[in-house]
């Protein structure tokens, strides 16, 4: 029997603020760890709201004008295609100890839910 999956949206706040001249992306309610991991997400995120904003943009296009190579882009988006659970961990400073950022990057994220939870030890 074949599971399907609907989209479901995380509302999360993000606010840049800037301080020593560094940008920090943060959680309006500091509940959420700005790690190196929450920030490709809020990336992700970001780059694929962009992407549905301008229907009629190609990759090329949209890699030159945000000044991204086609791997880096499609490297991060895959991170949207996490589980709500996995993100909000992530979001809440999570990690698992036997995969470094690196690695999640590069893996093939599997496409089923409770695979990926598997997968991220959860």
């Amino acid at each position: 029997m074949e599971t399907l999956q609907q989209d479901i949206v995380i509302p999360i706040k993000i606010i840049k603020k800037k301080k020593s001249g560094r940008t920090y992306i943060a959680h309006s309610d500091n509940s959420y760890v700005v790690t190196p991991l929450s920030k490709l997400l809020a990336k992700a995120y970001i780059m694929e709201r962009r992407l549905k904003e301008n229907p009629g943009i190609k990759f090329k296009d949209f890699c030159k004008l945000n000044n991204i190579s086609k791997q880096y882009l499609t490297t991060v988006l895959q991170l949207n295609i996490l589980s709500p659970k996995i993100k909000e961990l992530i979001m809440s400073g999570y990690l698992p100890k036997h995969l470094s950022i690196q690695q999640i990057l590069r893996a093939k994220i599997p496409l089923v839910w409770t695979e990926q939870e598997r997968w991220m030890g959860i």
